[in-house]
């Protein structure tokens, strides 16, 4: 179970206020009094939302966006195509400690240093209330400058064979480094991420209040839709959960809340894509690869393998990019 969730960029975020964070089912909860909880979360953020009334708040909310999408868009990179998960694997698979300076050997040091540039580019952005994740983030940071150093260093130095002139002596000296370097980062991406989730929970609420008060129920649904795919995917953190009872469970209580969101979805976009402005195709698509993450669920609930896992996180990521590209 190595699959990482890709995260949501800003998405309709002109807000006024913060707002509590939406928990729309959890372990031990009946459908109704999930559907409850939500109801009343929603209700919460949108009273907190009307409730602001000046430009500071205005302010404060467009510059919290910044920051999250920063943020968000650094973290996706550093999970995405050649990004840490990947670098990592392949350079585990060298098995450098194994390997004979006879032997053709490369390393990539993949595209990590882009994902960490756009961190810090978050990084720099202020923002009030964001000090744990700043904090979160100077250690992400730290551990990629160092993991990246190293990596550039043995790319030149196997790109140039150095390695058939002292007997893969340096290659070898550097693994175990390399590896601890490896493993710090990725402890680190991941407490980076469980800190973005919170936050990015706490935004979403205030996105589906405005979305409803608004409202804009095609948007309401499609954003609904995806934080309620993803309270499923957070149900299962290993391969023990996926063949705990339990956790099937509240999944198929927050699959039941799903599924009635993606009809709600589907019949908004219906009665809206003849009117004038035509509505952003996007939300279409993403509800189309919602459905097909639903249908994952069901394979991964009927197998309980790591595979199925992956694969249902694949579809989920897949719905999170479709939702990305809405203007």
């Amino acid at each position: 179970m190595n699959s990482t969730r890709t995260r949501m960029h800003g998405w309709m975020t002109t807000l006024t206020a913060s707002a509590a964070l939406v928990m729309l089912a959890a372990c031990g909860k009946s459908v109704d009094e999930a559907a409850t909880s939500a109801g009343a979360a929603v209700s919460a953020a949108a009273n907190s939302v009307k409730s602001a009334a000046n430009g500071d708040s205005a302010d404060t909310e467009a510059s919290t966006s910044a920051k999250l999408n920063a943020y968000t868009q650094g973290y996706n990179k550093l999970i995405g195509t050649f990004g840490l998960p990947e670098t990592q694997e392949r350079y585990l698979k060298m098995n450098i400690a194994k390997r004979k300076a006879s032997e053709n050997l490369s390393i990539t040091d993949g595209w990590i240093d882009l994902a960490n540039e756009q961190l810090k580019k978050g990084r720099k952005l202020a923002a009030p209330g964001l000090d744990e994740l700043d904090k979160s983030g100077d250690t992400l940071i730290a551990s990629l400058d160092s993991l990246v150093g190293q990596l550039k260093d043995l790319h030149v130095y196997y790109e140039g064979k150095a390695y058939k002139d002292d007997d893969l002596a340096k290659g070898k000296a550097a693994d175990a480094k390399v590896r601890e370097a490896f493993a710090s980062s990725t402890t680190a991406m991941k407490q980076f991420s469980d800190v973005l989730g919170r936050e990015e929970k706490k935004r979403s609420a205030a996105v589906l209040a405005k979305l409803k008060a608004s409202g804009d129920m095609l948007g309401y649904g499609t954003k609904l839709g995806l934080q309620q795919a993803e309270e499923i995917v957070g149900l299962f953190d290993n391969e023990q959960d996926i063949r705990d009872p339990a956790k099937y469970q509240a999944a198929d209580a927050q699959l039941v809340l799903l599924e009635k969101t993606l009809a709600d979805q589907r019949a908004a976009y219906e009665a809206a894509k003849n009117k004038e402005p035509a509505p952003d195709s996007a939300h279409e698509s993403t509800a189309t690869a919602l459905v097909s993450f639903v249908g994952s669920y069901r394979a991964m609930k009927q197998s309980k393998e790591p595979k199925a896992f992956n694969e249902m996180v694949k579809k989920y990521n897949g719905a999170v990019e479709r939702a990305n590209r809405l203007r």
